[in-house]
């Protein structure tokens, strides 16, 4: 575990091979989720639609399971949540699910690890 990380939950699909992929962009060049590794977002400004407002580029995620459960609720289920370490945390503007964006994350390899 590394210091200054907080557990926390986050969204993800699975591809037809049973892999993690993110929701949004691509990590790396790729949209597979790495396991068992601490991963850093690009330290830059990213924008909501076309006229949104600027903000710091992070991995979204959910601080507790009351904005889990209005996630999955709005998304009618579509995705899979898994319990995730992640550093650096701030709020993320204008969100309707509770989302926060970590500048750090660590995804387990196995589930419940």
């Amino acid at each position: 575990m590394s210091n200054g990380s907080t557990r926390a939950w986050k969204a993800f699909r699975v591809d037809r091979q049973g892999r993690l992929r993110f929701l949004f962009r691509a990590h790396a060049g790729t949209s597979v989720v790495p396991r068992g590794i601490w991963v850093e977002a690009k330290a830059r400004w990213v924008r909501e639609g076309a006229a949104g407002r600027k903000y710091r580029a992070g991995f979204h995620c959910f601080r507790n399971w009351q904005a889990v459960l209005a996630f999955q609720k709005q998304t009618k289920g579509k995705y899979v949540i898994r319990e995730v370490l992640v550093a650096d945390l701030h709020r993320k503007p204008r969100t309707r699910a509770g989302s926060w964006l970590a500048r750090r994350l660590y995804v387990p390899e196995k589930v419940g690890q």
